[in-house]
């Protein structure tokens, strides 16, 4: 039997997990959303009441303005993310949350928390669609602080998590496939996105921590943007030609299960 901490993390899980409650919940983030600012995705976190929304300012400017929105029960357990937060304690109760929602998106920290991505960006997510396809992911390895916490404490995103040990493995076995890649700089991008919402995380074992691209926030941003992206000689000129090739070769490995 469970604790009662867990019970009701259960309970309030089940409650909002409803579509007619997602329903609701989409009606309240859209009434509070300012005039020029669009809906353009939102996900759910499975185990807890927590949800992220995808928010486009509606502006012929090019390239396009981004903000990620989360609402949930209580704090994100990363600080220094790039996110703006709406934390509800009575979820699934929502009187309240268009009005908080309005005022959270007129703050100072919303300003500051929108992004356009720069083409070297743009780049980094098609790889990111690219390796999904071939069923890899990226990885970072936590130090044994941060995997015994399992997010019951906060962790700064900024300095805990920019020099992890990162890898490229096998998204659904990490004992299959798992390369260990040097690139501090492409790692600083991940981590970024990680914070914005553009990555959402999965613990695994070996106190590895996927890194997941959100495909269905990365494909309308990407088909929103009109700029021609060459990903390949993208990245090698900014991360260079050992960084592609061990890319290109963890992809081989994992198409024709190599070890």
């Amino acid at each position: 039997m469970g604790s009662e901490p867990d019970q009701h993390a259960a309970a309030l899980a089940a409650q909002t997990s409803t579509p007619a409650f997602h329903r609701a919940l989409k009606a309240a983030v859209q009434a509070g959303l300012p005039q020029g600012v669009q809906l353009t995705a939102a996900n759910y976190a499975r185990s807890s009441a927590s949800s992220y929304w995808l928010l486009r300012w509606s502006s012929a400017a090019m390239p396009p303005i981004w903000l990620t929105l989360r609402i949930a029960t209580h704090p994100h357990w990363l600080t220094q993310v790039q996110q703006v937060e709406v934390v509800r304690p009575a979820l699934p109760n929502l009187t309240g949350l268009s009005a908080a929602v309005r005022q959270a998106l007129a703050s100072p920290a919303a300003a500051a928390a929108r992004y356009q991505f720069t083409p070297l960006e743009l780049a980094v997510l098609r790889q990111l669609l690219v390796l999904a396809d071939h069923k890899l992911v990226w990885l970072v390895q936590m130090t044994p602080a941060i995997a015994a916490s399992h997010k019951g404490r906060s962790f700064d995103l900024q300095n805990d998590f920019r020099r992890l040990p990162l890898f490229l493995g096998d998204r659904n076995n990490v004992n299959n496939l798992l390369v260990p890649v040097s690139a501090p700089a492409f790692q600083d991008k991940l981590i970024d996105f990680f914070g914005a919402n553009l990555l959402f995380s999965q613990f695994s074992s070996h106190y590895m921590l996927k890194l997941l691209p959100t495909i269905q926030w990365l494909k309308p941003m990407l088909a929103a943007d009109a700029r021609i992206v060459h990903w390949p000689p993208q990245l090698a000129a900014a991360y260079g030609k050992n960084f592609m090739t061990t890319v290109a070769q963890t992809i081989h490995r994992a198409d024709h299960n190599t070890p």
